[in-house]
């Protein structure tokens, strides 16, 4: 800094006090975070991004706007006749399996071992996917969805999964 002229006492770019070189404290942020993993910031900003790919916002809209917060694969893929059901497994797979995943994969045991025509593996949405929804704005069109799937003719196929009483729900709900 100069100490004298008619800039006495302010930064100056160069001094380190407000300009060229910055001191960051990490703080808290930091705390517990292994090398290479970034910040709690840097990572939920990494699951923003993967959260923004537009098949994914519709997977978890689409099981948001339902009564029982889950859904099957077999009810996504009547839901997104556009896309194929390895590609709805892939996503669901895929957001399930992160560190912090945005859905959780439930299992209806009985209808595992029965070896009916019921599916018996749902989807719920986590609280962590909930709350990057609202982050992003996307939560807010989920009644709209719920409205227009009640008002939509659905498949017989679905009807009859969509009666099952058994269907397992986040504990969340």
């Amino acid at each position: 800094m100069s100490d004298t002229g008619p800039n006495a006492g302010q930064a100056t770019p160069g001094d380190g006090e407000g300009y060229g070189s910055v001191a960051v404290d990490s703080g808290p942020l930091a705390e517990g975070v292994a090398p290479g993993e970034g910040t709690p910031d840097e990572q939920r900003i990494r699951d923003l991004r993967d959260l923004l790919e537009p098949r994914k916002v519709k997977l978890l809209q689409q099981i948001l706007a339902t009564e029982w917060g889950s859904l099957s694969p077999a009810e996504l893929a009547v839901r997104n006749p556009d896309v194929t059901d390895s590609t709805i497994r892939d996503h669901l797979r895929a957001m399930a399996q992160r560190e912090r995943p945005f859905v959780v994969k439930l299992e209806d045991e009985e209808q595992k071992h029965a070896g009916g025509d019921l599916p018996w593996t749902y989807y719920a949405v986590t609280e962590y996917g909930v709350e990057l929804l609202e982050q992003t704005g996307f939560y807010d069109s989920i009644s709209l969805l719920y409205q227009a799937y009640d008002a939509a003719e659905t498949p017989e196929e679905i009807q009859h999964i969509e009666a099952y009483d058994g269907r397992p729900t986040p504990d969340w709900l």
